[in-house]
């Protein structure tokens, strides 16, 4: 092996150990008091190392934030391509997508501590986060049978919206704690605006 592929392994490594340092910090105390060089002495690597990688704090959480946010869509959409389905598709897709954000260890306590760090993601002119939603939720639903031309895309719209909603402020009436809860929560407020706009998942759901 030469040089060139230890050194860019080794890089790789590096980045890693700093990243995983960084989501273990944000899983037990948030961001809020995130230092850089809490973050190296976490990692194991110098002040000078960590620079290297990432510029700054707010480089670092970006960095972190797209990395968990690209583990999320691809095992969400591994479960999507479980179901041939279309109704069964999105209710098992929100379910797991529900889950894999509830559940995740740094999450809660960000959302808890400083829920501000959201904000660039969330609550913009032009947010990343619904962007992304959309995207997702038309990569596993067909394009043929929707009521009017636009109707996909207002479908993307509708669950991305709450999803995240559900996400940035849980709700203890809906019932998404329980076992089956997310998977309820779309059969009983998804799938109905899915059948309603593409009709055609009435026929093949059968």
């Amino acid at each position: 092996m030469s040089p060139k592929v230890m050194s860019g392994k080794a890089a790789s490594g590096t980045r890693e150990r700093i990243l995983d340092a960084t989501r273990e910090l944000a899983a037990g105390t948030g961001m809020r008091k995130l230092s850089m060089d809490e973050v190296a002495r976490r990692a194991g690597v110098s002040r000078a190392g960590l620079y290297k990688h990432f510029a700054g704090r707010d480089a670092l959480i970006s960095a972190l934030v797209e990395e968990e946010l690209a583990a999320f869509f691809a095992g969400v959409q591994a479960v999507a391509q479980g179901y041939d389905d279309d109704a069964d598709r999105l209710v098992h897709s929100f379910a797991a997508a529900y889950r894999s954000l509830s559940e995740h260890p740094a999450i809660r306590p960000v959302l808890t501590m400083n829920p501000e760090l959201f904000l660039p993601y969330v609550i913009t002119a032009d947010s990343q986060a619904l962007n992304w939603g959309r995207m997702f939720v038309a990569t596993f639903l067909p394009l043929d049978g929707w009521s009017t031309p636009d109707a996909a895309n207002r479908f993307a719209e509708h669950v991305a919206r709450a999803f995240h909603t559900l996400i940035l402020i849980p709700s203890e009436v809906l019932g998404l704690d329980r076992p089956d809860g997310p998977e309820e929560y779309a059969r009983d407020f998804l799938l109905p605006v899915l059948e309603h706009l593409r009709p055609e998942v009435d026929s093949k759901s059968e």
